[in-house]
């Protein structure tokens, strides 16, 4: 196939020709390669997600609030792309070698392809990153809509042979997929979760669209309806900004345990532990399509959170003038 480079033999999933290959020749292959990206896509947006709100000090702040909100989407979103994959006759990689996101990076599949992704506390800078990520339009590359609409076509296109086994539902996935209908109103889910529509109602905070929740704390005043246009309308008065951390951004490859304090060294070694084991229990659930490693593996994300607030109230030396803090690195070990 004209997509299937040396690269794309190697990591299919991660290649932006996915979308080059015509739709007419898009095979079952493909549909399990580009819903191994998705699986990739919503990993990758987790961590940035996460550091954010971890540096929020007040977690009932509004801001605290949406952000929580959007990290759970995303892990059902997770989830639901793994499902999709295994209801094709695939195994999500989230363990495996070369799986997890090396940050700062691009997404894969030519997915926003002038966005950097990097981890931080939350600011400005960060809030703008996620804007991007959640953005409907893109000039330059493929937004995460497009990518499941392909997607969503691939489905509909083939009409693939559907199976249970090794699916998982509970408390990260809340349905799985048993039929090409099930695969194509997951997609719908994942979208207006996510990028959200102009035609959606967006008077409603509950169910604001990631894009339309970041465009909220940006502005920081509520999304009140979108303008003819599809513009949005903000109405009361502008919020606070939440107290945080200022973590700063995290270097590429992380922070060098040689390079830090000795207290610093072991709680990045404690974090990163603790984020591989979570990652092998999530490998562990969809190849065995057991529930029980994924309640293991959100118990395991809950611990997460006290060894990340830990570093992030750590200054880094040398920044008296701007002060900035530690930031998890979220590395595999």
């Amino acid at each position: 196939m004209r997509w299937e480079s040396l690269a794309a033999k190697r990591h299919p999933e991660r290649c932006a020709s996915l979308l080059d290959v015509p739709r007419d020749e898009r095979s079952l292959e493909w549909l399990q390669a580009a819903l191994q990206t998705a699986v990739s896509v919503e990993f990758s947006t987790i961590p940035p997600y996460l550091c954010a709100l971890w540096s929020i000090q007040d977690e009932l702040h509004e801001a605290a609030k949406s952000i929580r909100n959007v990290v759970q989407e995303e892990m059902l979103h997770m989830s639901l792309a793994c499902n999709m994959l295994t209801a094709v006759g695939g195994v999500p990689k989230i363990a495996t070698e070369g799986a997890q996101p090396v940050y700062p990076e691009k997404l894969p599949a030519g997915i926003h392809s002038d966005l950097t992704v990097r981890l931080s506390g939350y600011n400005e800078a960060a809030l703008d990153g996620f804007i991007e990520i959640e953005s409907p339009n893109d000039s330059s590359g493929v937004t995460i809509g497009e990518f499941y609409a392909a997607i969503a076509a691939a489905f509909e296109d083939l009409r693939p042979t559907i199976t249970l086994s090794r699916q998982v539902a509970g408390p990260l996935a809340h349905m799985t997929i048993s039929s090409v209908e099930e695969a194509l109103n997951a997609i719908s889910l994942i979208r207006d979760q996510g990028e959200g529509s102009t035609s959606a109602n967006v008077a409603h905070t509950d169910e604001l669209a990631h894009y339309y929740r970041f465009l909220e704390l940006k502005e920081r005043r509520h999304l009140a309806h979108l303008g003819e246009g599809g513009e949005p309308v903000f109405t009361g008065p502008v919020w606070d900004p939440p107290p945080v951390w200022p973590a700063a951004t995290v270097p590429d490859g992380g922070y060098s345990a040689d390079e830090v304090s000795d207290e610093v060294a072991a709680l990045l070694a404690q974090f990163d532990r603790q984020f591989s084991h979570v990652c092998d229990l999530l490998q562990l659930g969809w190849e065995q399509g057991d529930e029980t490693p994924l309640i293991r593996a959100i118990e395991a994300m809950f611990a997460l959170t006290p060894v990340a607030r830990s570093l992030m109230q750590i200054e880094i030396p040398g920044t008296e003038d701007n002060p900035g803090t530690y930031c998890p690195c979220f590395r595999r070990v």
